[in-house]
């Protein structure tokens, strides 16, 4: 709070994501000015989810979606092989 009282720059929540997969990664705080320019990085929050799900976010349509962990680990599998 006192950096952004003396720079004037304003910190924004915002939520994480793999830049490979999309998997949720948490929650930050981030300059404004500087999240245009940080990839796996987005203002909007992910919906709710419930036990053996995962928000994932989808950057080709700048939104989450919700998926079963078992589906997600398919995928993730299947990158790999």
């Amino acid at each position: 709070m006192k950096d952004i009282l003396m720079t004037g720059s304003t910190a924004m929540k915002a939520y994480l994501f793999n830049t490979d997969n999309g998997l949720y990664e948490g929650e930050t705080f981030e300059e404004a000015g500087m999240l245009q320019y940080v990839e796996g990085i987005t203002t909007i929050a992910p919906p709710r989810y419930e036990s053996g799900q995962v928000p994932v976010f989808d950057a080709e349509h700048n939104g989450w979606q919700v998926m079963p962990i078992s589906v997600v680990c398919v995928q993730l599998l299947a990158k790999r092989a």
